[in-house]
């Protein structure tokens, strides 16, 4: 009889266990799908706007066409994609890993050449193209197979209009500004190794850290890549990659629930993108440059342009691209990167945001430009402890 008695108790409980298991992936499944019926909304919101439904026409090669019902059924599927990466309502439990203190590289003088082995038995040069940040030019980082294989990606993910973190740039739009007065003109993705391959992903965060200095661990815990895609007018204002302000926590760290991919993201959490790395994915016919402002400039000069909020015509790099103190041009395969922030001399982790790092894409004058972005996170030291959202490692 014991036994038997045992046995109804175990049947019992294992039943209890389950229903609450069901209600969970159930509940889960519920908030999946409102997250998804909100992005729809968003989406189609946005290819009602003039600029970025010519720009679907021009997305795929010649001759063929871009179908809105696709684009939205790809962005809702990538949507799916990024809620893998991370919870998107995550918490800021603690893991075995600690972000480590950062390296920087220091360049001794601008034109400065030093060869890298990036990729085993291949020397890349690093070229110093600024000391304020340290910007450097990578010609070769990609191969122009490695540009198309991306590219393609992008297109097979969809495209959608780029926004601005704590800013509505479709009320820009709505509000008939020229073209130019629209701080951000362009459409963009976001690629991991679920859409362009796990053994790609892993050689390009490999060459990453060979090439910044940093851990590789470090590098795999940053965010996906961004592809942007400019068709001719196409164009983002002076601007930096990371945030200015330090009073909340890094955005790869929380969750924001509702918030988040909205203007009010800001709110919740900041950007901690210690460094970034840009590819050029083809070569652009006319325009396209990459723009630095204020590399380089003296304290004076960086004083002089933050005194008065008023007077921020510099940012505006369709008047002003050419007046810069450092500009790129695209070329297909060649890499530049910088540096956002300073290091804290007394932790060895993030420190402020270098205003001198402000940078933009000029006008397209003719044709289109592709480009990526790598964004290498670090974190201030408290949080060294707390996991990134977007590590999907054991």
């Amino acid at each position: 009889m014991a036994c038997i008695a045992k046995y109804f108790v175990i049947i019992f409980l294992f039943n209890i266990f389950t229903s609450s298991v069901y209600l969970l992936d159930n509940d889960k499944r519920i908030n999946d799908v409102k997250i998804i019926e909100d992005h729809e909304d968003a989406v189609v919101a946005h290819e009602k706007l003039k600029y970025h439904e010519s720009a679907q026409k021009d997305i795929h090669d010649e001759g063929q066409e871009y179908d809105i019902d696709e684009i939205e059924q790809d962005n809702n599927d990538g949507l799916g994609d990024i809620d893998e990466i991370g919870d998107i309502n995550g918490d800021e439990e603690e893991d075995e890993y600690q972000f480590p203190p950062l390296t920087r590289l220091d360049p001794e003088y601008v034109g400065q050449e030093v060869y890298l082995e990036l990729v085993d038995g291949v020397r890349f040069r690093r070229i110093t193209r600024a000391m304020k940040p340290p910007v450097f030019e990578i010609p070769g980082f990609l191969s122009d197979e490695e540009c198309d294989y991306i590219i393609e990606a992008a297109k097979d993910n969809g495209l959608e209009m780029s926004a601005l973190f704590g800013e509505d740039v479709e009320k820009q739009f709505d509000a008939d500004l020229p073209l130019e007065k629209v701080t951000r003109v362009s459409q963009q993705t976001w690629l991991d190794g679920t859409h362009i391959g796990g053994e790609f992903w892993d050689r390009l965060q490999t060459r990453i850290s060979k090439l910044t200095e940093l851990p590789i661990d470090m590098i795999q815990r940053g965010e996906p890549m961004q592809v942007v895609s400019y068709k001719e007018g196409g164009h983002y204002h002076a601007h930096i990659d990371t945030v200015e302000y330090n009073d909340k926590p890094c955005c790869i760290q929380t969750g924001c629930g509702e918030k988040e991919l909205t203007p009010e993201w800001k709110e919740c959490c900041r950007l901690c993108r210690y460094a970034t790395v840009l590819y050029y994915l083809q070569d652009v016919e006319d325009g396209g440059e990459t723009a630095f402002p204020l590399a380089d400039a003296k304290d004076k000069v960086l004083e002089e342009k933050f005194a008065d909020d008023n007077n921020d015509d510099w940012h505006n790099l369709s008047y002003n691209c050419h007046n810069s103190s450092l500009v790129v041009k695209p070329k297909k395969g060649t890499a530049i990167m910088w540096y956002n922030h300073f290091v804290d001399t007394e932790t060895g982790y993030l420190g402020e945001a270098d205003l001198r790092s402000h940078h933009g894409g000029c006008d397209i004058r003719k044709g289109t430009k592709w480009i990526a972005n790598n964004w290498i996170s670090s974190v201030p030291f408290q949080d060294r402890f707390k996991r990134s959202l977007f590590y999907t490692g054991p």
